[in-house]
């Protein structure tokens, strides 16, 4: 017994030792790290700064008259009365389209302001767009929203190419949908351009008709639809790019029906309108195509058609890329 004993004592005081058998390298080594650590554990915990002079110091600590103080000193206060650049803009320029009858009376300059105002803001959210074609002039948005998204067997009308079918190639690889591209002022015959994707030489107007001086033919959606056996269908992207033919066409659209059954609707309007002969037809339009369920989800500014005026205080354009969902097709 006495020799287990002891044996147990030696081997404690054995393992005591182990410290003091290290060299002084490592037991230095040792002390610095348990230091290192007490000095960090220590400052993470404490509510510590450092002056300019790198000594550590408590931080002020405010009282809770002077945190009321600063509180307040962040608070917004708008001006009883608007004396900034955009003041007149904010006035008149609506975001929201007044009634036609509104329309009629006023002058030229709100009419500018109502218009380019109008335009250049949105009124549905799409969560999800993807751009097909080009990031630059050529591509366009898609609403990839569930409630709006092309399915196959899905239909697009594709009209103004101008040699760039980037848009008409990419939805039809992605969206796996029949693609119709028309322009009649490409030297091109009709011709099919890939599985999914036929080219037309034939133009999109507000009747049927044939441009002699030009040699185009072109037609109304309502014949097109005729044409194609598409009477029926739903055309789930309708896209227009046609250089000021937009504002004849898309009224013989609304007139007779065709764009209740298109689900998205991409349109480069084309024009200053700054004067009031034009502005309140284009007004009116753009109030006929929100009347039918068409809203707003992304607006592009063509900086090609750059345009400045005194009735608006930031730089314009003359062509407005924008992008509808018909919010009467919501399934």
């Amino acid at each position: 017994m006495s020799g287990s004993t002891g044996g147990y004592r030696q081997h404690q005081g054995g393992k005591s030792n182990i410290f003091n058998m290290l060299s002084r390298k490592d037991r230095s080594i040792i002390v610095g790290s348990c230091a290192v650590v007490m000095v960090t554990l220590f400052l993470l915990h404490s509510p510590v700064i450092r002056s300019p002079n790198g000594l550590i110091v408590q931080p002020p600590v405010s009282s809770p008259d002077q945190l009321s103080e600063d509180t307040e000193s962040h608070k917004r206060s708008m001006p009883l009365i608007d004396k900034s650049p955009l003041a007149q803009l904010r006035h008149l320029g609506s975001v929201d389209l007044p009634s036609k009858g509104v329309l009629e009376k006023l002058n030229s300059s709100t009419l500018y302001k109502i218009y380019h105002s109008y335009l250049d803001n949105i009124n549905y959210l799409c969560h999800r767009r993807l751009r097909m074609g080009k990031v630059g002039d050529g591509g366009w948005e898609v609403c990839d929203d569930e409630d709006f998204r092309p399915i196959t067997p899905c239909l697009v009308y594709s009209f103004g190419i101008n040699h760039d079918f980037s848009f008409d190639d990419d939805i039809a690889k992605n969206y796996r949908c029949q693609v119709l591209s028309f322009d009649p002022s490409m030297k091109v015959k009709s011709h099919k351009r890939s599985p999914r994707v036929h080219f037309y030489k034939l133009g999109i107007a507000g009747s049927d008709k044939v441009v002699m001086k030009k040699g185009w033919e072109l037609r109304s959606l309502s014949s097109f639809k005729r044409q194609f056996k598409h009477t029926e269908r739903i055309i789930d992207v309708l896209k227009m790019d046609v250089e000021g033919a937009e504002w004849s066409a898309l009224p013989q659209m609304v007139s007779s029906g065709q764009l209740s059954r298109v689900r998205q609707l991409f349109v480069e309007f084309h024009g200053a309108f700054k004067a009031r002969a034009a502005s309140v037809p284009a007004l009116k339009l753009l109030e006929d195509l929100h009347a039918i369920g068409f809203r707003k989800f992304y607006v592009h500014k063509n900086r090609v058609c750059r345009v400045k005026s005194p009735d608006f205080p930031v730089l314009r354009t003359a062509c407005y890329e924008v992008h509808y969902v018909n919010i009467n097709l919501l399934e």
